[in-house]
């Protein structure tokens, strides 16, 4: 990028490396981002997250004190958890089956 901003003063990559950026992208999507596995590991974390939002707002006086309406406190008291004590909270305070919870985060 610093090459191609001094040869032509426009912010931007040279040929060769825009296409090899743009195939590695590419790649990535393919291989990662939307393979079967990574979607179901995706699916599992809405869900779990969905229901401890729900569970929160239900029960406010779970979460500290706050301003705000109880949907709102749930969003950002679950949104702030570490995977770990969201995977343990799910399972404590919901009974979430361990088969459902997202997988590789040791509890």
């Amino acid at each position: 990028m610093i090459a191609t901003v001094a040869a032509t003063g426009v912010i931007g990559m040279d040929a060769g490396h825009a296409e090899a950026l743009a195939a590695f992208r590419a790649f990535n999507y393919e291989r990662i981002y939307l393979r079967g596995a990574s979607r179901d590991q995706a699916q599992r974390v809405i869900e779990m997250l969905r229901a401890l939002v729900e569970h929160y707002a239900a029960h406010p006086e779970l979460i500290d004190e706050q301003p705000g309406e109880p949907l709102e406190r749930a969003v950002a008291y679950v949104a702030g958890m570490t995977d770990r004590f969201a995977c343990r909270s799910a399972v404590t305070l919901l009974d979430w089956p361990e088969d459902r919870l997202p997988t590789g985060i040791d509890r």
